[in-house]
């Protein structure tokens, strides 16, 4: 059972040497952390770009298994894929475009996903956080085989953060 709101979350980041930082949220394991090689970084430290990206990935992911157990669809494999560009605009730096790419495999009551993805969408924090849109595509296998989803049947495949799923 979650803990009541409001919830309160705290990481600490020391600089270890220049542009270079230790990132702890203890009980949990430090990151190293820095800039991504795009910006003179070390290719082997966690970036903020590469944090925000997986931070969008997970966050999605937990909760739709969250919403999957409501309406009874088992999880058999998750395998997800995050791409962001990052651009110069007016505004400044920013990520201009995401693409979270889900493969996944489910059983249970299947019929049952396309809401259980909207419900997902729409309660995910980090996805609702951000200024950028999202596009999210899915590609579901169940024991039946692929299944394609009402809203994609454009051939698409891509589920925009801004549009309804069709119902």
């Amino acid at each position: 059972m979650p803990a009541p709101f409001p919830h309160q979350y705290s990481a600490t980041i020391s600089r270890t040497f220049s542009s270079r930082a230790r990132v702890e949220a203890p009980p949990r394991a430090p990151l190293h952390g820095g800039p991504s090689s795009e910006f003179d970084g070390d290719a082997a430290s966690w970036s903020p770009e590469h944090l925000m990206l997986s931070s969008l990935g997970t966050c999605m992911l937990t909760t739709f298994e969250a919403f999957a157990a409501r309406d009874e669809i088992e999880i058999a494999s998750w395998n997800a894929t995050v791409n962001g560009t990052v651009e110069r605009t007016p505004e400044g730096l920013m990520f201009t475009s995401i693409v979270l790419c889900i493969e996944m495999a489910i059983s249970g009551k299947v019929q049952n996903v396309e809401r259980t993805l909207e419900d997902a969408k729409e309660y995910c924090l980090i996805l609702n956080s951000l200024r950028v849109p999202v596009v999210i595509e899915t590609q579901i296998s169940t024991p039946a085989g692929l299944l394609e989803l009402a809203s994609m049947a454009d051939g698409s495949g891509d589920l925009d953060r801004d549009q309804p799923l069709a119902s």
